[in-house]
């Protein structure tokens, strides 16, 4: 059993160390739109997590609004690839007006049969539908993924490694299930808050919260905004900060 356990950590150690000496490479190639090393072995290890290979995390994971998150297609490739849907089957109808409508998800697994529906009613209903958004200009792709998503949310939750799909943080979505990189719909920025609550605002919660460093990933943005509402200071992130100064003074 040591022996067993040894062998189990000594192989840890070794996908740790080379997803860290991969992620400078596949950052600094700009194939895949990491914005930095550590984004991408972030992405590595969440693919390796749910049986993905470096290389292959990069075509599935995306990064959204600061969220490991995956592409549909790659929610729905992970279920093929457990090897255990036994039946799927995609319906979409339209409206009177021709137009998409709604789109039923029915299949199986291991005997268990489940059904759902999403409809544009759905969609308006959860504010997604809004003036020049996927909702308006790609009805049909995104009633499609949101209700194979919502099945595979309650058929098949242990292959996706915890993880959300990127049109449920707003990405655009082609007929394939593959991100519109280019039309992730409103992100934060920092000049986004100062439209949203004034520039001195956002400056002096930028100064509170992170002693005047600008922040970087969305999380941070999501932070900062919290800061400005609150008035109040994030203790996880304060303790994770110390950590690191920590860590860099030993």
């Amino acid at each position: 059993m040591d022996n067993e356990l040894a062998v189990s950590k000594n192989n840890q150690v070794s996908v740790f160390e080379t997803i860290m000496s991969l992620a400078p490479v596949m950052h600094r190639a700009r194939l895949f739109g990491v914005s930095s090393e550590e984004q991408a072995a972030v992405i590595m290890l969440k693919g390796h997590e749910i049986g993905l290979g470096f290389a292959q995390s990069f075509e599935f994971i995306n990064v959204i609004k600061g969220k490991p998150s995956l592409i549909p297609r790659g929610a729905l490739a992970l279920v093929y690839m457990s090897g255990e849907l036994e039946s799927f089957e995609v319906i979409e109808e339209k409206d009177s007006k021709g137009k998409p409508y709604s789109c039923t998800v029915k299949g199986s697994r291991a005997g268990r049969y489940f059904e759902t529906t999403f409809t544009m009613d759905d969609a308006r209903n959860a504010n997604l539908v809004k003036a020049d958004s996927a909702w308006t200009k790609y009805q049909a792709n995104m009633l499609r993924w949101r209700s194979i998503g919502y099945w595979i949310d309650f058929m098949f939750p242990d292959t996706q490694g915890g993880m959300k799909r990127a049109d449920e943080f707003g990405a655009w979505v082609d007929s394939s299930g593959d991100v519109i990189d280019a039309e992730i719909e409103n992100p934060l920025s920092v000049d986004s808050l100062i439209d949203k609550y004034d520039a001195e605002k956002v400056m002096n919660a930028i100064a509170f919260m992170f002693h005047g460093e600008m922040p970087k990933t969305q999380d941070d943005l999501e932070l900062l905004e919290r800061t400005i509402e609150t008035g109040e200071k994030d203790d996880e992130y304060e303790k994770s900060k110390a950590v690191e100064v920590e860590a860099s003074e030993a």
